[in-house]
Parts: C-alpha cells; structure tokens; sequence
C-alpha cells in the first residue's frame, strides 16, 4: 500500500513527460506564433525542460530500485474475435531502465538545443515554426521510446520521419534543401517498410506485438519451436534490420544522413547525432530477445554495421564541409553502434549512444558556433586560426574531438573500447570485425584531428578574419555543459578490470538483456571470456593506432592544406573519387532513380494518360454526345418529325426486305 501513491505519482510524471512537449507545440502555434523569438524560445524550451526534470523524478524514484511504470491510455485497437483470440493493443506507455536512460538523453540534449537555437535562430522571420517542429519532434522521439508495444513506437517512429522532413526543409525556398528533405523521408519510408513487415510476422507467429509479452514468449521458446520456425523469426530479424538501416543510416540506406546537413545547424545536432539517428539501437536493444534467436540476423547485423562504420570513416576524410565531415563520422558511429548490438553487446551500443550524444551534440553545435560566426562559411578550406578568436568554442570542440576519437579517460575511450573488445570476444563476435573497428577508429582519429586542425590551429584563411568573435552565452553554454559530460559521460562503461566490479552499464540494462544472453548461451553463442592480458593487449593496440593517426594528422596540417592538396594531385582520381562520395548517389540514380523515373513516365502516357483519363473523360463525352443527339431529335418542328418518320420507315423496309 505504501507503493500505491509513489506508483501514482510516477505514473503522473510519465503522462506529462509524454504530453507536455506536444501541447508546447500547440501553445506556440496557436498562442504565442506572433510573439517575438524569446517568448517563442522559452515556451518551447520550458516544455522540454520540465519532462527532462520529470525524467530524472522517475529516473531516481524508480528505474534505479528496478520499478517498472505503465500506463495504458486506451484500448487503441480491439476485436473480439481474431483468428481464435481477441486482439486488444492499448495505447500505452512504459518507463523501464532502457527507456529511462533515452528519455534523459531526448530531453535534456533536446533542452540544450532548444536553448541554443534561440540565437542561432533569432534572425528568422517566424521563428515559432521552427520550434513548434522541435517540439513536435521531442513529443514523436517520446512516444518512440515510451511506447509499450510495436505500434505505439511505429507511431512514434513516423512522427520522427514527417519532423525530420519539415526541419531538414525549414528553408523550403532552397532546393537543395527541399530535395534533401525528399531524399531523407523516402529513405525512411523505405525502412518503414522493414518496420510494418516485422510488426506483421511478429503478430501472426507469437500472437502479440507487446514488448513484455514478446519478451517473455522469447524466453519460454523451446529449441523445437525455433528450429520449426527459424524462417520466420530470421524474416523478423531481417526486416528489423531494414527498419534499423532506414532511421540510423546505415548501408544500403545511409546517403540521406549526409545531405540533411542541409537543414539549420541545431536541428543536425538533436535528429541526425543524438536522438533520432539512435531510434534504430533504441529498437534493437528492445527487440534483443528476438533478434539473438537467429544467428543469421546477429552476423548480418554486425556486418552491416562493420561496413557502414569503416566505408562513412574513408568519405570522411576528404570532405570540405564542416558539417559533412561530422555527418559522415555520425554514420561510422552510429556502425559502431550497429556492430555492438550485432556481436551481442547489446548494453554496449546503448553506452555509446549516450556518449555519442554528447560530444556528437557537443561538435555540431560547435561547428554551428563557428558558421555562425564566420556569416554562415561552411567550407573549412576557408577557416583557420579560430582557438585565439573563439576560445569557449574552440576548447568545448576539441573535448568532444578527443571524446570521439577514444582518447584514453574520455567517454568514447570506454564504450569504444568495450565494443571492440566484445566484437572480438562476443557472443557473435569475429577477429575480423576487430580490425574494422580499429581500422575506423583510426581514421576517425585522423579526418577529427584533420577537422579540428583546419578550424583552430592552422594559418587563417578567412577573408576578414577581422570580424570573427565569439558567440555569446546562450550559444556557449550548452557547449561547456556538453564538453563536461564529454569527458564524464563514459564513467558508466569503465571495464572490470579497472574497479574490481562489472561495469555501471551491464548491471543496469540486464532486466533488458538477461533473456537475450540465456538464449545465447543456450544456443552456444557465449561470450568468450578474455583474460585480462589479452584485453589489455587489445586495449593498447587500438589505442596505439588512434594515438599514430592522430599524430600523422597533426603533422599534416598544422601548417594548412598544401599536403593534402600535393596528394590530391598525385593521386588526382582516388582523392576524386573519396570526396565524390566513392560516387554512390550517382550509382542508386543509375540502377533505381532513373529507371523508376523512366517506368513512371511510361506508366503516366500509356496508362494514366492513355488508358485512365480516357476513361474517365470519355463516359462524360459520351454522354454529352447522346444527350446532345436527342436533345437535338425533340426540336418541336414537325417537318423535323416527318423526315425522321420517313427515315424510320424507310430503314424497317430495307430490313424486312433484306
């Protein structure tokens, strides 16, 4: 009795955490659209601000003493009789300790940057549009996480798509802009696709699509109910990962995440490197039990992530963009992410996703910092000499730039190293998969150091570098709180060996993930154990790699471009080539977008056109035609009459004859 009113309370703070930042949206549409942008910023930032303080109410009052908070709103779907039972999906809601930790990170990165766009947005026309988005955004990524069954989170994860659209397009009048916002929404739709799929088979083989009772079905199946079903539940898998591939960018699906950085810098800080990008690791961590019953689904999943993290690491290296660089390197993460959960280190891909958030977040706003101050210079062949004019922004970027590149005591350090480790020695794991991890962890050192170089140390290249200063508070201040979780932020992923303990983050998830690890022991994909001088080997190599990379960069361009530029010259078509892109969007316009294009425009002539419009025009033309005619017979003058007896006449004999 006691737990009855904590339990009423938490459940109080998860329906407002879940509301407040849609009715934010509705206030700012409706209320306050013709106010000026500081009653704008701070409606819509309080909206946010209050479910991230809410979240850490439950956070504390629950999700740490392992409470688990549901709520259901309503019965969304019902019938009564369905294929031998009743189908009854609630629209409901869950906080359990997964979806706590991405409620903090939704809400409070989304706080930073709603406070951050205050300025940099100020100079808009109506900048209520702009963050009636946000928050239309942050109340779809909510239900995502929240949500208690497959169809609550497909709500949320189509919300997230349709405000990923309207933000990557805000400057709508720019057709990069809006061509980007295409490309980016299609690309979703075709991972939907893998979404639906997999909600279909899930429902038609186990009955139900609720998370906790797909979790407790996975738990109980026998070794014959796999075996006799492991096409369907592999097509599950599969289509999950299509879903993943869509959202988080991932090959074959990545080349949207790149020309979204089209759209204003905040909004490539919270969708694309700390929230939505991550939605794809939020839905396989839920998904685990599932996911590890079908080693054909883990080996594909940690394949796909492999390629995406090493192949967006080598484009990364000779991009001019500021924000393209950082994009790429998001992808390569987001495949580090991706090949953790694929070698069943499931809790170690959600660490690097609360670390990534961080200095991801930490980098793009500092990079919008930079553009900002430079009158909106993107191109870093034009930058240089920025440490001594913007300080705050320049120490906050190289805290993150360190934290990314896993330089030892940082928070990337840890979950870089923990996956790694585990895509050696897990349950799935292959050496192979190791040196793709080291591989990209290198040349992350490399294109970051490279970046980070250009902007800050090197030889001014600025037209008037006269003018540049540094941003004021409202800017740099979600920077230096971002720096600090930079550096802190990998605590919850310290390896054994260090503390004498199992690290935070194992312990913490393993309501989530005990199911999932006692099937692959089951099924004999246990983890290997590593000794400790085996991972301290490990350890070293891929911090030695990092460390050499990262000093090449260093001598490379401390003085400018005029190696790069030397290289590009002898090695003129490879360098081509890497900045192209390796050329894929040219290739999918080749085999899928010409094609589908010339097929629409012969569908449009011979049966739109053609066939359906004639159709539809010609009943009308016929009946105009015939009414026409008679209309025509009924004149009233009997002359008329007595030629067309006549005529009738005339034509009954030739029949009667004939």
């Amino acid at each position: 009795m006691e737990m009855l009113p904590l339990l009423f309370k938490l459940q109080i703070c998860v329906f407002f955490i879940f509301l407040l930042p849609l009715i934010g949206a509705l206030l700012n549409t409706f209320v306050f659209r013709k106010m000026n942008i500081k009653w704008v910023t701070s409606v819509a930032t309080a909206f946010v601000f209050i479910p991230f303080l809410l979240s850490l109410y439950v956070f504390f009052n629950a999700t740490i003493l392992g409470l688990v908070v549901k709520i259901s709103l309503f019965n969304w779907i019902s019938v009564p009789y369905f294929k031998a039972y009743s189908v009854i999906i609630p629209f409901g809601l869950t906080v359990d300790r997964l979806t706590s930790i991405f409620l903090l990170i939704i809400t409070g990165v989304g706080t930073l940057i709603h406070f951050y766009s205050g300025e940099y947005m100020s100079h808009e026309d109506r900048p209520y549009r702009f963050f009636v988005y946000l928050n239309l955004f942050i109340f779809s990524m909510l239900a995502l996480v929240l949500g208690s069954n497959m169809l609550v989170t497909f709500l949320g994860w189509e919300g997230v798509g349709v405000c990923s659209y309207l933000l990557i397009g805000y400057w709508f009048n720019d057709h990069g802009n809006s061509k980007a916002a295409i490309k980016a929404f299609i690309a979703n739709r075709v991972g939907d696709v893998g979404f639906l799929l997999a909600m279909f088979l899930c429902f038609n083989l186990f009955g139900t699509i609720d998370y906790a009772n797909l979790a407790t079905i996975s738990t109980n199946l026998g070794p014959q109910f796999i075996a006799e079903n492991i096409t369907t539940i592999t097509l599950i898998g599969l289509s999950l990962l299509l879903a993943v591939s869509g959202k988080s960018a991932q090959i074959p699906l990545y080349t949207w995440l790149p020309d979204a950085m089209a759209g204003p810098t905040p909004v490539s800080a919270l969708i694309h490197a700390a929230t939505m990008v991550t939605a794809g690791i939020y839905l396989m961590t839920r998904c685990c039990g599932l996911l590890v019953l079908s080693p054909v689904t883990m080996y594909s999943i940690a394949i796909i992530g492999a390629a995406t993290a090493l192949f967006s690491a080598t484009i990364g290296l000779a991009q001019t963009d500021i924000k393209k660089v950082l994009a790429y390197s998001t992808c390569s993460q987001l495949g580090y992410m991706v090949m953790a959960c694929g070698v069943g280190a499931f809790q170690y891909g959600v660490a690097h996703v609360m670390t990534h958030a961080f200095f991801k977040a930490c980098l793009f706003l500092g990079a919008g910092s930079v553009i900002h101050a430079m009158h909106h210079e993107q191109d870093i062949r034009k930058m240089g000499g920025l440490f001594k004019k913007m300080p705050i922004t320049s120490m906050t970027f190289i805290l993150a730039t360190l934290a990314i590149i896993g330089f030892p005591g940082f928070s990337g350090f840890f979950s870089k190293d923990a996956i790694l480790l585990n895509a050696w020695t897990g349950p799935f794991g292959h050496p192979i998969f190791w040196v793709v991890g080291v591989l990209t962890a290198a040349l992350t050192s490399f294109y970051m150091l490279r970046l980070t170089i250009l902007v800050f140390f090197s030889p001014s290249r600025a037209e008037d570098p006269s003018h540049i200063h540094e941003t004021n508070i409202v800017i740099t201040l979600p920077l230096i709180i971002l720096a600090i979780l930079s550096t802190l932020g990998g605590l919850i992923a310290i390896p054994e060996f260090m503390t004498g303990t199992k690290d935070v983050i194992s312990g913490f998830l393993s309501p989530v993930t005990s199911s999932a690890y006692k099937h692959m022991a089951s099924l004999g994909y246990a983890s290997h154990h590593a000794s400790l001088s085996f991972e301290l080997i490990l350890m070293g190599v891929a911090t030695g790699v990092v460390f050499l990379s990262g000093i090449l960069a260093i001598v490379l361009y401390k003085n400018g471009l005029s190696k790069e530029e030397n290289f590009a010259q002898k090695f003129s078509k490879l360098y081509q080539l890497v900045q192209d892109k390796w050329r894929v969007d040219e290739l999918y316009d080749c085999i899928i977008v010409k094609p589908l294009s010339k097929l629409g425009s012969l569908f449009y002539k011979y049966i739109d056109r053609a066939f359906l419009e004639g159709v539809v025009n010609g009943l009308p033309k016929s009946f105009y035609f015939s009414t026409t005619v008679l209309s025509d017979v009924q004149s009233g003058i009997v002359r008329s009459y007595l030629k067309l007896m006549f005529v009738v006449f005339l034509v009954i004999c030739c029949l009667i004859f004939i």
